[in-house]
């Protein structure tokens, strides 16, 4: 039994598997095509992260700052205001059946002028000595969308009760957190 029969190692041709020697081919295919998925999965990654941080008008506003350069007119806002996100929304209520439904929300920037300084829009001419009295009865503040120079929107606002701001936090006795910025001249408008 000269013919080298069952044990031992194949025969040293292609031994009847693929072309050129597949096996250790394959398995370096697989493994290539791996490492390209998971570079592929960390550039997307490293793309979203960079592409939500960035500056400018890119669509994220992620700081104070970034807000108050949104707003046309930054520097009127903020000396006489400050700069605000407008939510533009609706909502529909049916009775029967009871259900609610809300349109998707248009968000912009806008600005509200705190009630000391309102004699500004009006010397813009963008509010009225009577829409002034209409919203001082409601003891309301005015906000605006658009340049005050250039025909705004302005509505006549009222400022929610500042104690359910869960983003303001209070030491001890009320006082105000230094960390955050917020004084109690602040609350109000």
């Amino acid at each position: 039994m000269n013919g080298g029969g069952g044990g031992g190692r194949p025969p040293s041709g292609n031994g009847g598997g693929p072309p050129g020697g597949g096996g250790p081919n394959i398995q370096l295919n697989v493994a290539t095509v791996a490492v390209l998925a998971g570079v592929l999965v960390v550039g997307i990654g490293i793309g979203s992260a960079v592409t939500s941080t960035t500056q400018g008008n890119q669509g994220n506003i992620a700081s104070a700052q970034q807000l108050d350069m949104a707003v046309p007119d930054p520097e009127f806002c903020k000396q006489w205001g400050a700069s605000a996100f407008v939510m533009d929304i609706e909502l529909y209520t049916t009775m029967n059946p009871s259900s609610s439904f809300v349109t998707q929300p248009t968000l912009q920037p806008g600005c509200v002028i705190r009630r000391e300084n309102w004699s500004v829009l009006q010397k813009e001419g963008a509010v009225t000595a009577e829409q002034m009295r209409q919203c001082k009865q409601r003891m309301n503040t005015f906000a605006y969308i658009g340049s005050v120079r250039d025909k705004p929107v302005v509505r006549c606002v009222y400022q929610t009760d500042i104690s359910g701001n869960k983003f303001q936090t209070r030491g001890v006795a009320g006082a105000a957190d230094d960390a955050v910025g917020i004084t109690p001249e602040a609350d109000q408008f």
